[in-house]
């Protein structure tokens, strides 16, 4: 399997020297549901709190993975507007990926620390971590299959994961869809093995796009502080030609971000 980034597995886990080799079967479904040289999106992330007040944000993110380079995604804000143009990069690295942001009323770049990883990335239900394991491009994983098993009458794989010593989790539980290869239930659980987080995906929410099944409707909830993020994809296209500069974090903060032409 590669240590790409691979946005439509979400199985949040990587291959790298220090996991465990997961069986063929689970690697070649990961390997068969991964766009070739990348994807581009828009989507909207409705942020709710425990009184029932929502967020809207929108954005589009653009992924870029070729033979010769690392995986790189960059999420770009277009809505609200007190937030619009803000940015958040993700390069993949190792032992550990490098990550920025940019904020338009900072007017600065700003890379994002070991200890800042587990913050809200703008008041959403995802952390930088969650965001950076959802597309696969995290390193630091010790992965092992457990049995398979149903979930909602559907035959998955189960994935734990290990995260080191810097993560906010101390396992990852995930559940992959045999047929399409996408996963519908991720658990992360603290470090005092408490299920803290839970992201689903209604197998009805899978649709294909090209040769990849695509999931275009996630729910996270953060079951201590009762809120949740349903992140909702608009439009998706696959192996867009993408040019190096928009992922240069000397560039992130005056590059044009292209336009999405809706299918």
């Amino acid at each position: 399997m590669p240590k790409a980034l691979i946005l439509t597995t979400l199985i949040m886990l990587s291959s790298t020297a220090q996991a465990v080799e997961l069986p063929e079967v689970v690697t070649a479904c990961i390997e068969k549901n991964s766009p070739a040289r990348g994807s581009v999106q828009t989507i909207e992330l409705r942020a709710r709190d425990r009184s029932g007040y929502e967020q809207v944000l929108q954005a589009n993110t653009y992924l870029k993975r070729t033979a010769d380079a690392p995986a790189r995604i960059l999420m770009h804000f277009n809505e609200p507007v007190d937030i619009r143009g803000a940015r958040f990069l993700i390069i993949e690295n190792s032992p550990q990926n490098d990550m920025y942001m940019y904020m338009p009323g900072l007017f600065k770049v700003r890379k994002i620390t070991s200890k800042r990883i587990s913050s809200s990335i703008l008041g959403t239900d995802f952390s930088y971590e969650d965001y950076e394991r959802l597309h696969g491009v995290f390193s630091d994983l010790r992965a092992e299959q457990a049995d398979d098993a149903l979930l909602g009458g559907r035959p998955v794989h189960v994935i734990n994961s290990y995260p080191e010593a810097d993560s906010g989790y101390d396992r990852i539980t995930t559940y992959m869809d045999t047929e399409t290869c996408v996963s519908l239930r991720t658990e992360l659980y603290e470090n005092d093995q408490q299920l803290r987080k839970v992201l689903t995906i209604s197998a009805d929410d899978i649709r294909k796009t090209g040769n990849i099944f695509v999931p275009h409707m996630l729910l996270m909830k953060d079951l201590r502080d009762k809120t949740e993020t349903r992140m909702i994809v608009e439009d998706v296209q696959i192996d867009v030609p993408l040019d190096d500069a928009l992922f240069d974090p000397e560039q992130l903060k005056k590059i044009k971000v292209p336009a999405i032409q809706a299918d």
